[in-house]
């Protein structure tokens, strides 16, 4: 199996390293250092052969779907069951994260990648047309992605780059900060119970910056918005212990948080040297809400012909130097 393609983008301060497979972010680097501030493999075909899904898109429905089921208009419809055979996990094996992107247009700064889904691809309706496009300005990366579709179809889809600032064997050094007061409770399964809670008096509560816990109860989604907002707005804040920091700011409504507790020991060597083992990376994913189509009091994820579907995330990052 050959290498997958990649593409080198640079600015005054970033350069960052996309492959065409999965539309993957496998290198943001910035500083004296240039040292590597998201979990990427040194051999990129590790990408796709080590399923934790480090800097892909996923999609077209991110996160968890009880049953794997969708209904729309009385109708359901069947996707993968990839996790523990009942739920389906950023919508199976064969989502856009094991896709060949295409380039739709390039520049030192840029790159806009396409990528089509034929009507029933993951078991959902409608042909859709996504593209992804990563840009640099300056200390900001910003990712714009869009989906339009011919029918009725749920999307839901996510970037998930696993971030540790420090370089270090993990992120026990860092600290967090998440805009939102509230956040959805999970049950045995990983999945939302329905209940949207208060961060106050938990351990979720990261409305200031705290030290980022290493617990594996840390994969939860939280509330920014009702609803996609028209511009990006502040989401988190993540910050090594050298001072270099991460703001996000993105128009998704829910930022999912997944503190790295179950990546798999040794099953991979990260471009960096070391080792990947539980707690090397963060994973912070703006999204919609999880399980929103089995939960109707959460914003909703179905997209209508001629509606273009947008989320835009910015990352900007500031190192000491």
């Amino acid at each position: 199996m050959s290498a997958p393609a990649s593409i080198t983008l640079t600015s005054e301060r970033l350069t960052a390293e996309i492959l065409l497979s999965g539309a993957t972010l496998t290198a943001v680097r910035a500083g004296r250092s240039q040292r590597n501030l998201v979990l990427g493999f040194a051999d990129p075909l590790d990408h796709q052969q080590v399923a934790v899904y480090a800097g892909a898109i996923v999609g077209p429905v991110a996160n968890r779907i009880e049953g794997g089921r969708v209904t729309i208009r009385g109708k359901t419809y069947q996707m993968p069951r990839n996790e523990n055979g009942e739920t389906c996990l950023h919508s199976g094996p064969d989502g856009i994260h094991a896709r060949d992107w295409m380039i739709l247009s390039q520049s030192p700064t840029a790159v806009a990648l396409g990528l089509t889904l034929g009507d029933g691809d993951q078991g959902l309706p409608g042909e859709r047309h996504l593209t992804a496009e990563y840009a640099l300005n300056d200390d900001t990366l910003t990712l714009s992605i869009t989906a339009r579709t011919d029918q009725l179809t749920p999307i839901n889809i996510a970037a998930h780059p696993y971030w540790n600032l420090d370089g270090l064997a993990d992120v026990s050094g860092h600290r967090l900060m998440v805009t939102g007061d509230r956040y959805l409770p999970t049950g045995p399964d990983s999945l939302p119970t329905g209940e949207i809670s208060q961060v106050a008096q938990t351990d979720f509560d990261y409305r200031h910056s705290v030290p980022l816990q290493l617990d594996p109860a840390l994969d939860v989604n939280f509330c920014l918005a009702a609803k996609d907002r028209a511009d990006p707005q502040h989401a988190a804040t993540l910050t090594g212990s050298d001072g270099t920091t991460l703001e996000i700011a993105t128009t998704a409504p829910g930022l999912q948080v997944y503190s790295g507790a179950f990546l798999p020991e040794r099953a991979g060597i990260l471009s960096e040297g070391r080792d990947l083992r539980p707690y090397a990376g963060v994973a912070l994913e703006p999204q919609g809400w999880p399980n929103a189509p089995h939960q109707p009091a959460f914003p909703q994820i179905t997209v209508s012909p001629g509606e273009t579907w947008k989320q835009v995330t910015t990352y900007k990052i500031k190192t000491p130097d």
